[in-house]
């Protein structure tokens, strides 16, 4: 019985420190991202995006963004559920003030199978002016309060 529970105690702390590393792997600036075309197709991978969170394993995958790079028109995020879900999924980024950004939600997930975010970047910045928003930015997707999954957008401005 005390060795059922000290393996439980253990396998728990294993868990608590895996979600702890995605956090805090998730909080670091963005650094690379997966390489797509217009038609999704991966051109080079970055492993750090679109990971999913250990507690959420097994019920969702993330296919990265596409476009990427973006430099106009939207965004595309599919993602899969596996196993029906309490609640939604919402899509945020940080705007040009460094405040969090609704991007696109699915407010209810109760059925498996795919879905879509898709969203137009300039709405991260008040006039829409994508040259303000060039470079390499950082997109999360939430349960409630909770983070599922991040992934990495480059904006290039022709």
């Amino acid at each position: 019985m005390q060795a059922g529970l000290l393996l439980l105690l253990i396998l728990t702390g294993c868990d608590t420190r895996q979600q702890e590393d995605f956090l805090s792997a998730a909080l670091r600036p963005p650094e690379g991202f997966t390489r797509t075309d217009e038609n999704g197709q991966v051109l080079s991978v970055d492993p750090d995006d679109w990971r999913v969170a250990p507690a959420y394993r097994g019920y969702l995958r993330f296919d990265p963004a596409y476009p990427n790079p973006f430099s106009g028109g939207e965004v595309r995020l599919p993602f899969y559920v596996f196993s029906s879900l309490s609640g939604g999924l919402s899509l945020w980024a940080n705007d040009v003030e460094g405040r969090p950004r609704l991007l696109d939600e699915h407010p209810s997930l109760t059925q498996p199978g795919a879905y879509v975010f898709t969203f137009d970047p300039a709405v991260l910045t008040p006039d829409r002016n994508l040259a303000r928003l060039e470079g390499l930015h950082r997109l999360y997707v939430y349960r409630g309060t909770d983070l599922v999954s991040y992934g990495d957008l480059m904006i290039q401005v022709p």
